[in-house]
């Protein structure tokens, strides 16, 4: 049983004081900051259209004004949510479809400004101190002050005020890598304490949340499964490198959360093979030139 041992009346004060400033600066001057290159690409891909497309539209030998953009730029009557994953199958596989559909949805909502934009990540940002604080009390046993600490510093930390800002889904990646570190953690910790008391671990009920925490973070960013190889190299670490039950369950939770993505890891693969393709006809076309 874990003792909760409360921080000092000042340490609390200053947790919460920073914890306050730090939502203030995430939600403050959102649209007054320059919209830059990629997040452009992104209200792109949220608005269902491809680079081809946009570039057909507006390249006409024509005087492009700012409102020639708009359609380009959010959602839209023409495009729908499909045509947005569509897009990102065609020419930016790379980047899942997840963050991506969650911002189509919230624009229908809330409208295409900067500030429309921009305030999902600011909203998705306040996550991760809830996930934080899981993740610490997780992986020590430790008094409440110390989440809290990670909490205050997780609030001012420039890197993280800076991607709380931006139209992309490096905020939301950070929450997933977060809630998966934390399910597996949970999950081992329900496992041991069922051994202890020499009772069958329920694999369902242990590692679910796991499964689905690895699957979404896969469909936000590519290289999550880079986490996922840092949480495999931690758990066998921990075995002391036997194969036990605890290894067995994290294979088996892994493969279900890579069968999810599975999906989208086929568009992944097609489109490389489609580049190593093309590239091959250009390297022969130089050649016969």
């Amino acid at each position: 049983m874990r003792h909760l041992k409360f921080a000092p009346s000042w340490l609390r004060f200053l947790t919460i004081f920073l914890l306050t400033m730090g939502i203030l600066f995430r939600f403050s001057n959102l649209d007054s900051k320059v919209f830059w290159h990629d997040e452009t690409y992104a209200s792109l891909r949220i608005s269902g259209y491809t680079a081809n497309e946009a570039k057909q539209q507006l390249f006409n030998n024509r005087l492009i004004g700012k409102e020639s953009f708009a359609q380009f730029q959010g959602t839209n009557p023409e495009k729908s949510l499909n045509d947005t994953i569509m897009s990102l199958a065609k020419q930016d596989s790379q980047h899942p479809p997840l963050y991506y559909i969650i911002a189509r949805l919230w624009m229908e909502i809330f409208g295409n400004s900067v500030t429309a934009i921009r305030s999902l990540s600011a909203c998705i940002s306040l996550l991760a101190f809830p996930c934080v604080y899981w993740l610490c009390r997780e992986l020590f046993n430790v008094p409440l002050s110390v989440p809290g600490v990670a909490i205050a510093l997780m609030a001012v930390s420039p890197i993280h005020l800076v991607y709380a800002q931006e139209a992309q889904e490096y905020i939301l990646w950070l929450v997933t890598i977060l809630l998966s570190s934390a399910s597996l953690l949970r999950a081992i910790r329900l496992e041991d304490e069922l051994e202890k008391e020499r009772q069958k671990p329920d694999l369902f009920a242990s590692w679910s949340i796991y499964a689905v925490t690895l699957a979404i973070s896969l469909y936000t960013f590519l290289w999550s499964a880079f986490v996922a190889v840092a949480h495999g190299i931690y758990v066998m670490i921990t075995a002391k490198f036997k194969f036990t039950e605890t290894v067995r369950s994290y294979l088996l939770a892994s493969l279900v959360g890579f069968l999810a993505f599975m999906p989208w890891l086929t568009v992944v693969i097609g489109d490389y093979f489609q580049f190593l393709i093309s590239a091959d006809k250009t390297i022969i076309q130089s050649d016969l030139i």
